[in-house]
């Protein structure tokens, strides 16, 4: 899913540098989306925009000259953001993370009316117009909210300050920020405490913030449906030292691990080295094996598998998951991952990932690198409860996508991906390890349908 950071300042109180932070926080973005970068600023009423195909810092590194202001909002993702819209409520520029599933219909209505779209088919465009049909931005945003089916969260630069807003399901989360003099908030806070700012609060479902000078004020709050936040903002989409609700990400993946190493120790299973899938699988390779040192300190067990990182993620490859297509996903499953030159003949090794969607990564790259290097047993342990559901909730799975679809049984499954065993945690041990109660997540792409929480 896209990131978006947003920055509104009290020139009177702010000591910083303003472009230093909105772009710096902005990077931190970079890991949910790859493929375009963008800033809109707002100085003396004017909004100026900047967008690039690309990663933030190459792209914008000598490209920051002329987007000075008080207030702004930064873009990371799949489309090309933000974008500027010239309005009968003025101008504005809006970005956005989500999905709006009823996209074709509404668009088809709004070219009817004698609406013209730039782009077919992006949320973004669609998004900007309804909010432009309302009487002012809050009346703009609630009618907005009325007419999609999907999720969101929105920024939107006015020359009066930024509106942040939460649909009011809250899958997909913004964290409110602070420092002396400024205002922040993002959909991943991951880089706050480098550049000096502290967590203030979440946004809750429905609400829409307005950012203004150094102060963060609840404008109004829509009403609606049952708040069901997405859990893959802990097991994988988000940073690990971010914190959301009060959870670090971090802790959950450990707990997550250490759920399957308990599993494992029941049934008298002791791998040789228990390895990560870097970089999505390390915090729960880590809890996996701290479970397993805690059980031998209160003697429980006598012995414990090596903790050892067997797949080597090369730094300058970009990410497969959120990849538009399946041969890019290919292609970068089979550039990130490296295999260790040590020999690991005759071991028995479990691996931790953080999901199996579609199966790509593992049946065509990992399991033949580890084979290569003599690994007798590969068993995955997987953080996350088996996907049976594409998310609508989101753009980067698809109907027909999921192995566990394509492939119900377990054991076809072991066979297919040529491993020896494959293990989930389940939906009620997912929300045990974050700490919320269950009919607060969302599970969606985890249960089919008439599915018991086992």
């Amino acid at each position: 899913m896209p990131g978006f950071f947003v920055l509104s300042i009290d020139s009177k109180k702010y000591q910083d540098d303003f472009l230093d932070d909105l772009s710096g926080q902005t990077f931190y973005q970079q890991h949910l989306g790859e493929d375009y970068a963008g800033i809109a600023t707002c100085k003396d009423g004017k909004i100026n925009i900047r967008t690039h195909r690309g990663l933030f810092r190459p792209t914008f590194s000598n490209d920051m000259a002329g987007l000075e202001g008080n207030m702004g909002i930064g873009y990371c993702g799949d489309n090309r953001e933000p974008i500027l819209v010239d309005s009968n409520l003025g101008d504005f520029a809006i970005c956005f993370s989500g999905n709006i599933t009823n996209r074709n219909e509404l668009i088809t209505q709004l070219k009817t009316c004698g609406h013209s779209f730039a782009w077919d088919g992006v949320d973004i465009e669609l998004i900007a117009k309804l909010i432009a049909q309302g009487e002012g931005y809050i009346d703009g945003i609630k009618k907005m909210n009325d007419e999609i089916d999907g999720a969101y969260s929105a920024a939107i630069l006015t020359p009066d300050g930024i509106y942040i807003a939460s649909d009011p399901s809250g899958r997909w989360p913004v964290v409110i920020g602070e420092k002396t003099g400024a205002v922040a908030a993002t959909t991943d806070p991951c880089g706050f405490t480098n550049w000096g700012f502290s967590y203030k609060r979440d946004v809750e479902p429905g609400e829409i913030v307005l950012l203004k000078n150094d102060n963060a004020k609840v404008v109004s709050k829509i009403p609606g449906s049952k708040i069901q936040i997405c859990t893959f903002v802990w097991v994988y989409t988000n940073f690990p030292n971010s914190i959301f609700k009060n959870v670090p990400v971090s802790a959950v993946r450990k707990r997550l691990g250490a759920i399957l190493a308990k599993r494992d120790i029941k049934r008298g299973f002791i791998p040789d080295v228990v390895a990560p899938v870097p970089d999505s699988g390390r915090f729960c390779a880590i809890g996996y094996h701290q479970e397993f040192c805690r059980q031998m300190n209160e003697k429980q067990i006598d012995r414990i598998p090596e903790y050892d990182e067997i797949l080597i993620k090369y730094p300058y490859s970009g990410r497969s998951y959120p990849r538009s297509s399946q041969a890019k996903r290919n292609l970068e499953a089979q550039i990130k991952q490296l295999r260790s030159g040590e020999n690991y003949s005759g071991m028995k090794v479990v691996v931790c990932d953080d999901s199996v969607r579609r199966g790509t990564q593992i049946e065509r790259n990992l399991v033949p690198k580890l084979r290569d290097l003599g690994v007798s047993e590969i068993h995955f342990r997987i953080s996350n409860p088996d996907s049976f559901s594409y998310c609508r909730w989101g753009k980067t799975i698809q109907k027909g996508e999921l192995l566990a679809t394509r492939i119900p049984s377990i054991k076809k499954r072991v066979k297919f991906l040529g491993i020896d065993s494959l293990e989930h945690t389940t939906v009620k041990e997912l929300a045990r390890a974050i700490g919320l109660p269950l009919e607060t997540l969302c599970i969606d792409c985890d249960l089919p349908a008439q599915a018991e929480l086992v």
